[in-house]
């Protein structure tokens, strides 16, 4: 092979190694994040809670949007709260305005609060996915050389 399409090879396959480096780590940390964050709500208080809203319990964290809306009141202040879990975008538990829910509210922040705690079949999607890409990048390396 010519020297010089050598190097842009090299270029190229270092390029695609990095990237998949860098989104196995974005993939681990923003996992690893939510999956402590779930294991701390699970030592949160539990709160009576109410659905306010009729649609399916589904929460998209990337564009903020949320279907799903649920009220709590702790020492007679009302507060609202549209977060099912960390990482956890939807749940089959929760139909039905009106419902009675179980809400974990953060000690600290009592407008931080989720529906569902522990480690999901997301939270383990999310390490599978890291784990993938960096299999990938050592792929591509290894069959590049």
């Amino acid at each position: 092979m010519n020297p010089e399409i050598e190097k842009k090879y090299q270029r190229l396959r270092s390029f695609f190694f990095g990237l998949c480096v860098l989104a196995a780590g974005l993939f681990f940390l923003i996992t690893s994040k939510n999956i402590i964050k779930t294991q701390a709500a699970e030592n949160w208080r539990v709160y009576s809670g109410v659905l306010e809203s009729d649609n399916a319990a589904r929460s998209t964290a990337l564009f903020r949007t949320s279907w799903l809306k649920y009220s709590y009141e702790i020492d007679g202040k009302k507060y609202q709260g549209t977060r099912i879990g960390y990482g956890i975008s939807n749940t089959n538990d929760v139909s039905g305005r009106g419902k009675t829910l179980r809400v974990y509210v953060n000690p600290e922040d009592y407008t931080d609060s989720v529906l569902v705690t522990g480690i999901k079949k997301t939270h383990i999607i999310g390490l599978l996915f890291s784990v993938g890409f960096i299999w990938l990048g050592f792929y591509l390396w290894k069959r590049t050389r």
